[in-house]
């Protein structure tokens, strides 16, 4: 991550998740697209409709443990661009931790899929649960 575009927010999946699988540089990457709600504090107003992606292994493992309503805190950098026409900046996550409404079971599983394929190392804590 760069130091001079980089952010962090604790944020909350709206809905519209999409999954897909796109080409870039003549190879195919997983591609995951989500909106999310960041709550207001004093002397910051909320934010709806903040447009996240994530891309390759990080973006499948996201998909596996969040749904809507799920809370993440993602560190990610900003990006804009234009796609037929249209103008859209996004945070590309970068990292993420899973707060709450997330489905543990689903993301342990991807996350040994991911392992296996060399995708993925093991964490510290997890290596045995890859075992199995």
């Amino acid at each position: 991550m760069t130091r001079n575009n980089s952010s962090q927010h604790v944020v909350d999946i709206t809905g519209d998740i999409l999954f897909s699988r796109v080409t870039l540089n003549g190879n195919e990457v997983a591609l995951l697209r989500l909106y999310g709600f960041i709550k207001g504090t004093a002397g910051a107003a909320p934010v709806e409709g903040l447009r996240f992606v994530a891309y390759g292994p990080l973006a499948e493992l996201i998909y596996a443990y969040v749904r809507k309503g799920s809370r993440l805190f993602v560190l990610s950098h900003v990006q804009q661009r234009i796609t037929d026409g249209r103008f859209f900046t996004e945070f590309v996550i970068e990292e993420a931790q899973f707060i709450h409404n997330v489905d543990f079971e689903a993301g342990k599983i991807k996350k040994a899929e991911l392992v296996r394929r060399g995708e993925l190392r093991p964490g510290r804590y997890d290596d045995e649960d890859m075992a199995g």
